[in-house]
């Protein structure tokens, strides 16, 4: 390594002779990153919950912070719901129920489409969600961590909607 002395200040700076070497980041660094862009404080999590109850057609939403958003936030609606079989892949990055092909997105009358506020949410947080779908005689609930299921979605009793917490 090489000093600078060209530099303003008074201590010398040391000058690498190679450049840096360029890595592939660990995938669970980079899920922390994109999570960041996307949830940037608590209230960008409380507006992507929002905005996925308003796309099931809600007509009553509830939202519960704990100091600011960093002990809790809870978003519980009246909405559809979330179909059994999506529970898997519901906090998994880049899913979503809003468009399947790219021409939809000419077409988008949705708050949320990139499924990605979820997937954030569980890697910056422990998510949650608990729901029922009209006709099922009870809920399930289901944890979330690093966009995975962390067991088997458990019955439950639920009321109309959803319930996330996070």
């Amino acid at each position: 390594m090489e000093i600078d002395s060209s530099s303003s200040s008074s201590l010398p700076v040391p000058v690498p002779k190679d450049p840096p070497k360029i890595h592939r980041l660990n995938e669970s660094v980079v899920n922390r990153i994109a999570a960041g862009e996307v949830i940037q404080r608590p209230v960008s999590a409380v507006k992507e919950l929002v905005e996925n109850s308003l796309d099931a057609h809600s007509t009553s939403i509830n939202v519960v912070v704990k100091d600011g958003g960093l002990k809790l936030i809870q978003v519980s609606d009246d909405g559809h719901g979330i179909r059994y079989e999506d529970l898997p892949i519901l906090c998994e990055r880049h899913t979503t129920s809003k468009l399947s092909t790219f021409e939809d997105l000419q077409s988008i009358k949705s708050m949320g489409f990139r499924g990605e506020a979820l997937a954030s949410m569980t890697y910056v947080a422990h998510v949650t969600v608990t729901t029922i779908t009209e006709g099922q005689l009870h809920g399930y609930r289901v944890s979330y961590r690093d966009g995975v299921m962390e067991n088997q979605p458990k019955a439950c009793a639920a009321v109309k909607g959803t319930q996330i917490m996070v």
